[in-house]
């Protein structure tokens, strides 16, 4: 009996913990192109992003100071990485490092760790992300 009960609480658990995440699940917004702030040059054409295709990753590891509640804002919004100075690329503070950082909370950090990991592979190339400028 008492087996019986400890199994039946371990499956329950294991339910709750990968059921309840989906009722509070957000609703991302589909495609979208990643450009950078106003008055920012850019050297490579804007990202296409697909929120679709990254639904299997949790929210915050990219979005790492939402609480889950409000709305989602922009990387360069709220002075999280607003730096889009050529002086200030590597700092954590900077636009570019947001998604080019060797750490797994930007893309390109993201898709190396997966591709090392042998679990899956995203681009890792400048023009795997940022097609050819048409002129």
């Amino acid at each position: 009996m008492k087996k019986t009960l400890l199994i039946s609480m371990v499956t329950a658990a294991l339910v709750c913990a990968f059921a309840l995440p989906s009722l509070y699940a957000v609703d991302a917004p589909g495609d979208m192109v990643l450009k950078a702030p106003a008055g920012a040059k850019m050297t490579k054409a804007p990202v296409d992003f697909s929120h679709k295709g990254h639904a299997a990753i949790d929210c915050t590891k990219c979005h790492h100071k939402w609480d889950g509640k409000a709305e989602v804002k922009k990387c360069s919004a709220e002075g999280c990485h607003v730096d889009t100075s050529k002086k200030g690329k590597k700092k954590p503070t900077s636009f570019y490092s947001a998604f080019h950082a060797k750490s797994d909370m930007s893309c390109v950090g993201c898709h190396k760790a997966l591709k090392k990991a042998k679990k899956a592979t995203g681009p890792t190339k400048c023009g795997d992300c940022h097609p050819k400028k048409k002129k």
